[in-house]
């Protein structure tokens, strides 16, 4: 079987207005939230890794270098999560076979769900969208055929991420995961939390 050339998106361009601190450098374990999503990509030994910056990027280009990752610029970024997904695939485009989507929030996903979602992609060779799922709901991130990023980048503003997936929903592979973190997030300082206290737990 060949290997899928994967790449990752990284979503870290926000306000994070419901959170009492800028979520891409809020720290857990000693490192910031960002820190550990791009370790946990390259730990799966993922291709490519672009950060979509946006809101105080200037904050999070040292981070972001020091990690390694490719970054991009959102100017647009108070449009919108769609909007810094369509300046981050354009950056993927070419680049890999499918990518990984994760905003910078989710970041404890471990790297076998990332390994188990690339499997079920590479043997499911009709397969559009694999999501992995965690006690019978859905969470991230999402491994999306790198053949829709052209739709991506043709969609309107007004469109999102999850309404474009649900058209190829018949296309679309759910992988059972024993991995708690693909449904935590860090959205708010009750969610952020929880998550340290799983992360100490873990």
């Amino acid at each position: 079987m060949v290997k899928t050339r994967t790449g990752a998106l990284i979503l870290a361009a926000g306000y994070s207005s419901r959170m009492a601190g800028f979520k891409p450098l809020l720290e857990i374990g000693g490192k910031t939230l960002l820190e550990h999503a791009v370790g946990l990509f390259k730990n799966a030994g993922v291709d490519e890794i672009v950060t979509v910056l946006g809101h105080r990027s200037a904050d999070l280009l040292p981070v972001v270098e020091a990690a390694c990752s490719r970054h991009v610029l959102n100017s647009n970024f108070h449009n919108g999560m769609f909007s810094s997904i369509q300046v981050g695939v354009k950056e993927l485009k070419n680049a890999c076979e499918a990518f990984f989507l994760l905003p910078v929030d989710i970041p404890f996903v471990r790297p076998a769900t990332l390994r188990q979602l690339q499997d079920a992609f590479n043997k499911n060779s009709s397969a559009l969208v694999c999501y992995p799922q965690y006690k019978s709901r859905r969470g991230h991130p999402p491994l999306i055929d790198s053949c829709l990023i052209n739709e991506i980048l043709a969609a309107a503003g007004t469109e999102n991420m999850r309404s474009l997936l649900k058209k190829y929903e018949k296309k679309a592979v759910t992988v059972a995961v024993a991995d708690p973190f693909v449904r935590m997030d860090a959205d708010t300082p009750e969610d952020f939390l929880l998550l340290q206290k799983a992360m100490e737990n873990n």
